[in-house]
């Protein structure tokens, strides 16, 4: 079975990632959690306690009534419903709900021109804070397509690590998708070994999968040419741990990086723990090369 949290503030947008997750994994066993964070209120008068109370109760109420109409529209067995509400800082919250239970995917709908810290600015936040796999639908209406492309947008030379990638194996095996590795060589890129590239293969065989390499200034730029001349129905990437590091301590990221994770199609971002899977001879070649650079 399949954990999902699906992170709502009942917009629209919510809701189109909501029916995108559903679609998706229609032919899966899942278990959706729809977790819903409000601010703490406190009007000097009530108290923040009561406040907080009375919030609880309305959002848990919106909730019930969502997860109701899904149960009298289920076509399938497959899929269970439930919700609950949380107060606080809404990436703290979010990040709590991961820690306490454990979930294959997070789905948010973010809103471009949103100011909610947790929906708008692209979700950029969540994506560089959560311990998680996060899938990011557009909002946008999306037309489901009987074949399924997915591609694989990574800078493949810094991937130490090939069994991130199992997801992306297992939703393969799940929508029977075909596979694209992209590759965008940008003027500071590292060229992959080829001891590490015969790694990724194997790791994912028996996936066959094609190639693609074009050039550009950064790697959002060719994300976004590959896009407007190829049809993609699920965007795969894994954000550098050395972006997320410097996200932590407060450091700025540039505006060109954080946007690659907001495409005009669904994006899965996979969470990059750190750990690695590669030979230590090799390890230390990509660790030297890295250094001398």
């Amino acid at each position: 079975m399949i954990k999902i949290l699906i992170l709502t503030d009942f917009s629209e947008a919510s809701r189109q990632a909501f029916t995108f997750a559903r679609s998706f994994f229609k032919d899966t066993v899942v278990d959706f959690h729809l977790l819903s964070v409000f601010p703490p209120e406190d009007d000097g008068f009530y108290g923040l306690k009561h406040n907080n109370k009375s919030a609880e109760q309305a959002t848990t109420d919106q909730l019930q009534v969502i997860v109701d109409q899904l149960h009298q529209q289920a076509t399938t067995d497959r899929h269970t419903f439930r919700a609950s509400a949380q107060s606080g800082h809404p990436l703290d919250a979010v990040e709590r709900a991961v820690a306490t239970e454990d979930y294959d995917y997070v789905v948010i709908g973010p809103q471009t021109n949103g100011i909610n810290e947790l929906f708008g600015n692209n979700a950029i936040a969540l994506v560089h804070r959560l311990k998680a796999n996060i899938l990011i639908v557009p909002a946008d209406d999306l037309t489901e397509t009987s074949a399924c492309r997915f591609v694989l947008a990574i800078d493949f030379a810094n991937l130490k690590n090939a069994s991130l990638l199992e997801p992306l194996k297992e939703l393969m095996t799940l929508k029977n998708a075909s596979l694209e590795l992209l590759t965008i060589d940008t003027p500071d890129k590292d060229v992959i070994p080829p001891e590490q590239e015969a790694h990724i293969r194997h790791f994912l065989d028996p996936i066959r999968p094609t190639i693609a390499r074009l050039s550009a200034d950064s790697a959002k730029e060719g994300i976004d040419a590959y896009l407007v001349d190829h049809q993609v129905d699920l965007l795969i990437t894994i954000p550098r741990r050395t972006e997320l590091a410097s996200l932590s301590a407060g450091h700025s990221i540039s505006t060109s990086r954080l946007q690659a994770y907001t495409p005009a199609v669904p994006l899965l971002t996979l969470y990059d723990d750190g750990s690695d899977d590669l030979p230590h001879l090799l390890l230390d070649e990509l660790s030297n090369s890295n250094y001398t650079r």
